[in-house]
């Protein structure tokens, strides 16, 4: 399995927008409703940092992005979407254990937040991380 990354461009814009959709869309129903596609879409650009991200790259095919922030405290995942069909290959835990890895070397812990009802939840906890802060839709978690 060769999982590589790359920096997102431009061009690659309507590929991260479809990725976020299909592994979030069904979130985003259930703790909001849909508030139709004009304002999802302007949702998600106030948020996507196209410089921050990298695509994801699983055998050749691009398969998600993900979204690392390096901090004077943290590293921060910001974003991790991997789409439908290249779930559940490792490709996550593998990316998760590399931000491990390279977070160890500089002596910073790793932090992240999701919705509550996000099944990658379990990924995060069987990684080692922990819930220390929670509101009412997401958890905050770290692994020192």
């Amino acid at each position: 399995m060769v999982v590589t990354l790359r920096a997102a461009a431009r061009s690659d814009r309507q590929f991260v927008e479809s990725v976020y959709f299909q592994t979030q869309r069904w979130i985003i129903e259930h703790l909001f409703g849909w508030r139709g596609d004009e304002i999802e879409r302007a949702k998600f650009h106030e948020f996507y940092v196209e410089s921050e991200a990298q695509l994801v790259n699983f055998d050749g095919n691009d398969v998600g992005w993900i979204s690392v922030r390096k901090g004077a405290s943290s590293m921060e995942i910001q974003s991790i979407y991997i789409l439908p069909q290249a779930q559940n290959m490792g490709i996550g835990t593998m990316l998760i254990g590399r931000i491990i890895n390279d977070a160890r070397a500089v002596g910073l812990p790793v932090t992240l937040s999701t919705a509550k009802i996000n099944p990658a939840r379990a990924l995060y906890e069987r990684l080692g991380f922990e819930v220390y802060r929670e509101n009412e839709l997401k958890v905050f978690m770290k692994r020192s």
